[in-house]
């Protein structure tokens, strides 16, 4: 048992050495995709919640509600895509949601955004 203890001892470090195995690379730092411009004194600000994505090829689309209510509900959804896998996002927000939203709309809140294809 010790043999074989001392010969899966030697071939990892071996296989380390040659490069056969690879460290497990850095975790990819953080990019901020959005943000919550909202002001009104009914929601929480600087919150963006119940995220959803969906990708295909390069593309990723990523939803969330922004300026949460405390009771449900959000001020707008925001969206931020990416068209080259993850480089560089283009946000918005879904225009006439609700009377924070630009142009104003109907409704008083908005909830649970969805990513489909």
């Amino acid at each position: 048992m010790r043999r074989v203890s001392i010969l899966l001892t030697a071939a990892s470090v071996f296989a380390l050495m040659s490069g056969i195995i690879q460290a497990t690379p850095a975790l990819a730092a953080s990019i901020k995709i959005s943000s919550d411009p909202f002001t009104n004194s009914t929601s929480q600000h600087m919150t963006q919640v119940e995220p959803d994505s969906f990708a295909f090829g390069q593309t990723i689309v990523a939803a969330v509600q922004s300026g949460r209510f405390f009771d449900g509900g959000a001020s707008d959804v925001g969206f931020s895509t990416s068209k080259d896998a993850g480089a560089t996002w283009t946000p918005g927000f879904l225009p006439g949601t609700t009377p924070f939203s630009s142009p104003p709309g109907p409704y008083q809140r908005v909830s649970d955004p969805s990513v489909a294809y």
